[in-house]
């Protein structure tokens, strides 16, 4: 594999579509960090309320956002951090469709990378080692003592990031890509495409 991002999201309510922040963290094929991008974003004005849950979880607050970005603005930076590279997600069931809902949305292109989730890869090669698959969890198993700032979208792609660089030392990626079936695949296989 020629590398990845790793990507996160945090949303201002239950709506996928209300993404308030993005973090995103480019690793090489060795599994070194090379960069990341984060930014908060002004959720869309269909669905830009803050549920209490929401930001009791993450932090972030409409006085957070104001005069941050649209998705429509941050998706061009987006679009050059990550390119054609691979996207991987602590839950990507999650974050893949809150980048495909997004682009919906704001009727933006269709990003169609491949996409590894490290929750469904640790479920399948860690089953049987841990009680929980949370991205917490997973990074405990793999980084003892280590810590990260959960449920903030950069420290949260870097954390993915670096789970999935080690999965990738210590198993075949046809072994990976084999518990991760391609997106598009899966889509037609359900019937969206």
């Amino acid at each position: 594999m020629n590398g990845f991002v790793a990507i996160d999201f945090e949303t201002a309510n239950e709506h996928r579509a209300s993404a308030c922040s993005i973090g995103l963290a480019r690793f090489a094929p060795t599994g070194e960090l090379l960069e990341t991008f984060s930014t908060l974003i002004m959720p869309h004005t269909l669905m830009n309320y803050f549920s209490p849950r929401n930001v009791l979880v993450h932090g972030i607050t409409p006085a957070d956002v104001a005069g941050a970005p649209s998705w429509e603005e941050v998706f061009p930076k987006f679009q050059a951090f990550v390119g054609s590279t691979p996207l991987v997600a602590h839950n990507m069931a999650f974050d893949g469709y809150v980048l495909s809902d997004l682009g919906k949305l704001y009727e933006l292109p269709e990003v169609n990378n491949r996409r590894f989730c490290t929750v469904r890869l640790a479920r399948k090669l860690l089953a049987g080692e841990l009680r929980s698959a949370t991205l917490d969890s997973v990074f405990n198993w793999y980084f003892p003592g280590e810590s990260f700032q959960h449920h903030d979208a950069s420290a949260d792609a870097v954390a993915a990031g670096r789970i999935f660089a080690r999965m990738l030392q210590e198993h075949p990626l046809s072994e990976i890509e084999q518990h991760c079936p391609s997106t598009n695949a899966t889509r037609r296989v359900r019937g969206i495409i």
